[in-house]
């Protein structure tokens, strides 16, 4: 089985673009400029109805769930692959786009088969401009600047320079042509999820068509048989309940002949599973007065603070998970409790090598309880990463409009489609062949596949999903039960899709403090009474700025 390879290793927005050296004032956000079509720039307030939602087709064998966010779930190969777009959308002439390149480049059309095939299914003549993460931010602006915008380009919106582009109106104001039952005239954008379309828009303005993540990207897996061997079932119904399980579970010290620890540190992702348990929200949170502020200024961060400080007390973390260099523990059955994505646990993966390394390891995956036993509280991400906007240009042309938007339709075909099997495979005999279960198997032709690696990531894909190897199914009934608690416990971000322009200078030194202030509270070396000080020196040191430009830009927007 196969899905979209780009969804393996999509980064970081902010480790992989971050934002530009440009910053865009905040006040463009509500520029003035024409209310309506191709190329109007600003993003003045206007209403709009969001493009109408229709779920993706449910090929056999594919588990769906009806928790919002909760992407579907295959743990067999695809038997027979639909077709999802009829004829193709191009009318033979040139299509330019703007895209990032993740590896190595393309060979030429000419001895190049997915570029070949790509153009047959599009009939197009295709001619991509490919940028390397690292300097897609400047080539972007270069691009954008020269007046010669492709036809197609990912934009990252939440990027200063993309921001910039959208708002000087490089780009199609798609708001009209997409709105409501529009967008059923291209069934595949229709799949894309009304909170990802709402996230994405501009005061109310579609630029493009995003990238949609699903609802919660990272989460916790226990070992069950090291939490049985301290003596529990579970992991407690309270914060104190599951300290002592922790506890009592890095008390063993040892088990089936090799040392282990409970946890390799405190911080990132295990930062976060802390503040959803006490219930703390969103890193940026709107205050009673409807003024954005920071996580760390709420009480429920101090209670975050006091119970990190435990662990680290009682032994649950490994003396050398403060700044140390520790390697991937758990891989080799010496962690209890580790924190990862889809793609990291079934893709990677790390459930297989852990049995593999340790055949009495039981991994299981788990809802943390609140503090009270109550309701957790969860960031919910983004809901997309970047858009695929189209040229102000091309988009004058109506007939071209609509030839491009079926571009990113056959671009965005479901998974179990004949189309989103070549996106994201290439072509059969070339790239893979079907095995004996019709699994996708591929051929192993390094070239070949580099080819379809560096042309496929237009960067819009299908809607996210779940894909599981027949030998990790065992697991799928307590993922499916346990994500969809978790999902469901999560709640927007109020300032998704927003850039705030000092965030590119502040963000290192903001960072550098949190580190120094919040390592001294865990081990000791700093007193939890010094916490006012350190939101003090946070506010002093450009937190303030960046609350203010976040509550400046959700005014304006408002």
């Amino acid at each position: 089985m196969t899905q979209v390879p780009s969804r393996q290793f999509r980064p970081s927005r902010r480790t992989t673009f971050g934002l530009g050296a440009t910053a865009v004032a905040l006040t463009g956000l509500a520029a003035c400029g024409s209310s309506g079509g191709a190329g109007s720039g600003g993003f003045e307030e206007q209403d709009v109805a969001l493009p109408t939602y229709v779920e993706p087709p449910v090929p056999d064998g594919g588990i769906a769930s009806e928790v919002e966010g909760m992407p579907m779930i295959f743990t067999a190969p695809i038997a027979e692959y639909f077709t999802s777009v009829e004829e193709p959308p191009g009318g033979g002439e040139d299509l330019t786009t703007f895209q990032v390149l993740w590896g190595a480049p393309p060979r030429p059309r000419d001895k190049n088969d997915y570029w070949q095939k790509l153009e047959e299914r599009l009939n197009v003549t295709f001619t991509p401009t490919l940028t390397a993460a690292d300097g897609y931010n400047d080539k972007f602006s270069t691009t954008i600047a020269s007046g010669s915008v492709p036809d197609l380009s990912f934009v990252q919106d939440t990027d200063a320079i993309g921001q910039r582009a959208l708002s000087d109106g490089a780009f199609a104001d798609l708001s009209e042509v997409l709105s409501g039952d529009n967008v059923l005239a291209w069934p595949n954008l229709a799949n894309v999820s009304t909170n990802a379309w709402k996230v994405s828009s501009k005061n109310g303005h579609i630029y493009g068509v995003p990238n949609e993540n699903p609802f919660l990207t990272n989460f916790p897996l226990v070992r069950a048989d090291l939490m049985r061997l301290a003596g529990h079932e579970s992991m407690g119904s309270t914060a104190e309940e599951w300290l002592q399980v922790m506890t009592d579970i890095a008390g063993l010290g040892q088990a089936h002949g090799k040392k282990f620890w409970g946890m390799a540190t405190i911080a990132g992702n295990e930062q976060a599973m802390f503040e959803w348990m006490f219930r703390a929200g969103t890193t940026w949170q709107l205050d009673d007065s409807g003024k954005v502020t920071n996580v760390l200024m709420t009480d429920a961060f101090e209670q975050v603070m006091e119970f990190e400080k435990k662990l680290w007390d009682a032994g649950v973390v490994h003396p050398d998970g403060i700044g140390g260099e520790l390697g991937d523990l758990f891989t080799t059955g010496q962690l209890a409790l580790t924190i990862d994505s889809f793609n990291g646990f079934f893709g990677n993966p790390i459930i297989g090598q852990v049995v593999d390394s340790t055949p009495e390891a039981e991994p299981e995956f788990f809802v943390p309880p609140a503090f009270d036993g109550g309701d957790i509280v969860i960031q919910r991400d983004d809901g997309y990463w970047g858009i695929v906007a189209i040229s102000a240009e091309a988009a004058e042309d109506e007939k071209r409009l609509q030839e491009l938007l079926g571009v990113i339709n056959y671009w965005r075909a479901p998974f179990g489609s004949e189309e989103a099997l070549f996106i994201g495979s290439g072509t059969e005999g070339v790239n893979y062949e079907f095995g004996p279960d019709h699994e996708v198997v591929g051929l192993g032709d390094e070239q070949a596949d580099a080819d379809r690696a560096a042309l496929q990531w237009l960067g819009a894909f299908n809607s996210p999903i779940y894909s599981i190897k027949a030998t990790l199914s065992d697991y799928v009934d307590n993922f499916k039960t346990t994500m969809e608690q978790l999902v469901s416990s999560t709640v927007p971000n109020p300032v998704a899709g927003i850039v705030a322009p000092s965030a590119a200078t502040l963000n290192a030194k903001l960072d550098t403090l949190n580190e120094d202030y919040r390592n001294g509270f865990i081990t000791g070396r700093r007193p939890l009474s010094e916490l006012q000080a350190y939101r003090d020196a946070w506010l002093s040191g450009g937190g303030q700025t960046l609350c203010d430009e976040f509550t400046e830009a959700l005014d304006k927007a408002s």
